[in-house]
């Protein structure tokens, strides 16, 4: 019976674009298993005011779940 190993990488983790990075991670075994996308909202203050009004922008983040065969022990 096979075993796997799992890895969670985001968009947020790599510098190189998604393509180049999921290349890379495929060049090392791991297989594409599921994408998950999601909006994570941020308000930038100028920090002296906690009520004041800030700057709102929207990032898309996306998580990538791989998984590989483990190597015989």
């Amino acid at each position: 019976m096979a075993a796997f190993e799992y890895r969670i990488v985001t968009s947020a983790d790599s510098e190189d674009d998604d393509e180049t990075m999921l290349n890379d991670l495929g060049g090392e075994g791991w297989e594409l298993v599921s994408v998950h996308v999601s909006e994570v909202t941020y308000v930038e203050t100028d920090g002296e005011d906690e009520d004041a009004e800030g700057d709102e922008y929207v990032e898309e983040v996306v998580t990538y779940y791989l998984k590989r065969e483990k190597a015989a022990a």
